[in-house]
């Protein structure tokens, strides 16, 4: 599901390569995708967190209505840059986006406002199908995203333009994967008591939760906080467009690493199973490495870059030497990933909580070299940092997971 889920962006950036102004359309939906995704963090935590709490029919009402309440503020924020002179200010003297390209990053954000409500009820609906083992009908509902996905980017075209229509697209694709799940996940629902004897207060849930919202920040605020440094090099729309387009990629290939969290929070009930994740979690590291060597060190990259992206030949001559060195990203990855369920299973996840800040911090300092040479490839740079500060969080998780025994009974 996470495989077919991450083709989604890089499938948005195929199309957006193939209109008229590339690099800036690429630049601006990047701009807006990293910002909007690093202030809704708490949509990203829904499904960790039905998956603890989500005991009753009255816990979904409880656990939404939690989700809405934080993501508040953050929404009107993103109101704000959408449709005031803050965004334009923003995406300019941050990113150093063109005024054409400001003026696409700010309808995109207001394209991915529509998103919220949509990722909440997702969340819910996965989870559900998680705690009943009923995964495979989440792979189904990847291929409705992918299908309405594509009738998404032949159809929006004809009433707007730029970076929106990958923005919208996105948000449609991901409604109608939302709405096929529920059709399945509903019966799950029922099938639960109305309410629990003693229910889990709203205080309870922010201990758990505001961990894990930041650590799950830091997953775009990383990308977010590279994009900003990214915007003081010397062809900043370029290396933004090019930085986006190796991530989306290298998401793509080994994306499904990121569900080794919900995997181990489901499927470990015993000490014994921690052994059994670590030998599944060195099986993943090692067939992903070589997938990303065979694709990205040999002639394939070319094809890939040239012909399936449809990238024009400046930009995939930018793009190739930060491929080169994303094979690094896998072992890195997968076992941050496997520490975060891991945690979150033992319902300890304050750790997450400073290591998703250091992620951001290390982020930054790997990404400041720009200042010093701002005719630096940015997409290596950016990858440098994205890998740097994942290496980051697995210390911190390992440590922390040491320190428990690696698993606590519940």
């Amino acid at each position: 599901m996470v495989e077919l889920n991450m083709i989604s962006k890089s499938a948005i950036h195929a199309f957006l390569a193939r209109t008229e102004t590339p690099g800036v359309t690429l630049a601006a939906f990047n701009a807006a995708f990293t910002f909007y995704f690093a202030i809704t963090s708490a949509t990203e935590v829904m499904a960790l967190m039905c998956l603890s709490y989500l005991k009753s029919r009255a816990d979904v009402r409880r656990l939404i209505g939690f989700a809405a309440v934080l993501l508040c503020l953050p929404l009107m924020l993103a109101f704000l840059i959408m449709a005031t002179d803050l965004g334009g200010a923003m995406f300019g003297q941050w990113f150093g986006l063109s005024d054409a390209g400001q003026a696409q990053a700010q309808a995109a954000v207001g394209m991915l406002i529509l998103s919220a409500p949509v990722l909440l009820l997702r969340g819910t609906a996965f989870a559900l199908l998680m705690l009943n083992r009923k995964t495979i009908i989440i792979t189904w509902s990847t291929l409705v995203r992918l299908a309405s996905l594509g009738a998404s980017l032949l159809i929006l075209p004809f009433w707007i333009e730029g970076a929106a229509i990958g923005a919208a697209a996105l948000v449609l694709c991901m409604a109608s994967e939302t709405v096929f799940a529920w059709c399945f996940a509903w019966r799950h629902l029922m099938a639960l008591p109305p309410v629990q004897n003693a229910q889990d207060s709203f205080r309870g849930y922010w201990r758990f939760a505001w961990p894990l919202i930041i650590n799950s920040s830091a997953e775009m605020g990383v990308i977010f906080t590279i994009s900003l440094y990214l915007g003081r090099l010397s062809n900043a729309e370029l290396a933004i467009a090019a930085f986006g387009v190796v991530h989306g990629l290298v998401s793509l290939l080994m994306g499904p690493m990121r569900n080794l969290a919900q995997s181990a929070q489901t499927l470990v009930a015993r000490r014994e199973d921690v052994r059994m994740m670590f030998v599944f979690t060195a099986q993943l590291v090692a067939g992903f490495t070589i997938l990303a060597l065979v694709l990205f060190q040999t002639s394939l990259r070319d094809g890939i870059l040239r012909d399936v992206m449809g990238l024009p030949p400046d930009l995939a001559s930018y793009c190739e030497p930060a491929m080169r060195i994303a094979f690094i990203m896998a072992g890195f990855w997968s076992c941050a990933a496997l520490f975060r369920g891991l945690l979150a299973k033992a319902r300890t996840t304050t750790s997450l909580a400073a290591s998703g800040v250091l992620r951001i911090l290390t982020a930054a300092a790997a990404g400041a070299v720009s200042l010093a040479y701002p005719e630096l490839n940015g997409g290596v740079v950016g990858v440098s940092a994205w890998v740097l500060s994942y290496a980051v969080e697995t210390c911190i998780s390992s440590w922390r997971l040491r320190r428990l025994g690696w698993y606590v009974e519940g």
